[in-house]
């Protein structure tokens, strides 16, 4: 059962909304108030304790979001969804700012709340029963084309899945040629993202393991649409769902954004547990990734979840670290080394530099980050006992000669 907070600005609309849940077939428990948006404060306690929160407001601009970003702050797991007619596009963006993950259209059109209700319900019965931790989300943005994030990103990947042991999934969301898949495969992948997209209502565990491309035991990918029209379809609620599904799947996964911003990328972003934007010192790219960084600071994010990264790093050029520091106004979280050969000779073998050049210092560079992107858990300190018993295998006692 999943617990709902619905407030409307109507008794006429609530009604049609609760028709609309009882539809999907899934078990909720709802509690309503008529009211609107600025009065979300009113209701903060409620909110808390919901799974889904409905807003329905007829009269919703991005002003009044700002009133609630601070409630929904407080509920970071909460769904929340908005549903006004023909909302604009500066309310879409603010949105997405605060964390609203749903924006739908008045009159409601059949599935569409059915289909949150169902992840939704999913999840939480997964959490109930024991379901393991969603897996860590990264994704890589690059201040400008060329900076070389799909190549960070698909070494990060075989890293986390080679020498962690993890189960890894790299999605390719660049929007031009979506080339991620080319890096590490001499195969075309069996689907793409915009063709899992395509059949998004019958999303589940199966339908993702046959659109995957399966390039190490440890290592799935996901590849981009290769077309830059295909790609144009693919919505960001259609992405929300299968975040989703893959973070119960996945104990990493990896988003190549490459430098486009837009709704899609954006909902991207606001999911990630941490973005690392890929800069090189040039001018042209400080330019970007200053522009990138004032962008990501007006969607509110905070500024550790961003980090830094300068690839090619060479301490000889012209744009030294501390200029390019300066110019950015944030601090370089990790440099990554210049090394053309090694990575032409992996490029021109399919194979990762991790794996084909693990010794260089652009590989271990690149298992560094994987470090600091994905933090290992940390083991609980042993008390004395515990150190003591564990010095001590738990062998047969020996008799000693002559006994």
């Amino acid at each position: 059962m999943i617990d709902i907070f619905l407030i409307s600005s109507s008794a006429e609309r609530a009604p049609h909304i609760v028709a609309r849940l009882d539809e999907s077939g899934v078990v909720y428990r709802l509690r309503i108030a008529y009211c609107t948006l600025r009065q979300l404060r009113m209701h903060a306690r409620a909110i808390r304790s919901a799974d889904l929160l409905i807003v329905d407001d007829v009269d919703l601009s991005a002003r009044d979001l700002d009133g609630a970003e601070e409630t929904l702050a407080c509920s970071p797991v909460l769904h929340c969804m908005l549903v006004t007619p023909a909302p604009s596009t500066a309310l879409l963006t603010a949105a997405m700012r605060v964390g609203v993950r749903d924006v739908l259209s008045w009159p409601l059109e059949a599935g569409k709340i059915g289909a949150a209700l169902t992840h939704i319900a999913a999840k939480k019965n997964a959490e109930n029963a024991g379901g393991r931790r969603a897996g860590r989300l990264v994704s890589l943005v690059s201040s400008k084309g060329g900076s070389g994030t799909t190549l960070i990103a698909v070494n990060l990947a075989y890293s986390l899945a080679s020498l962690r042991n993890s189960r890894v999934l790299l999605i390719d969301l660049s929007q031009q040629f979506g080339d991620a898949s080319l890096l590490i495969a001499d195969k075309p992948p069996p689907a793409t993202l915009a063709d899992l997209c395509s059949q998004i209502d019958h999303l589940d565990a199966g339908l993702l393991d046959a659109c995957v491309m399966r390039v190490h035991a440890n290592l799935d990918v996901l590849a981009g649409a290769g077309d830059p029209l295909k790609a144009a379809e693919v919505q960001p609620a259609q992405l929300e769902q299968i975040l989703w599904l893959v973070r119960e799947r996945y104990d990493a996964v990896l988003i190549d954004i490459g430098q486009s911003l837009n709704p899609l990328t954006i909902r991207a972003l606001d999911r990630s547990d941490a973005i690392c934007m890929v800069v090189r010192q040039n001018l042209l790219y400080l330019h970007g990734g200053r522009r990138m960084l004032d962008i990501f600071r007006e969607l509110g994010y905070p500024s550790g979840k961003v980090r830094v990264v300068v690839n090619q790093y060479d301490k000889n050029a012209a744009v030294n670290l501390p200029t390019l520091e300066q110019t950015l106004g944030a601090k370089v979280a990790h440099q990554l080394p210049r090394d053309e050969k090694r990575v032409n000779e992996a490029l021109n073998r399919g194979v990762p530099l991790v794996i084909s050049a693990h010794d260089s210092g652009l590989a271990q560079g690149i298992c560094l980050l994987a470090d600091m992107l994905w933090p290992a858990p940390v083991e609980p300190r042993k008390g004395m006992l515990g150190r003591l018993f564990a010095a001590r295998p738990n062998a047969p006692p020996q008799l000693k000669p002559g006994h």
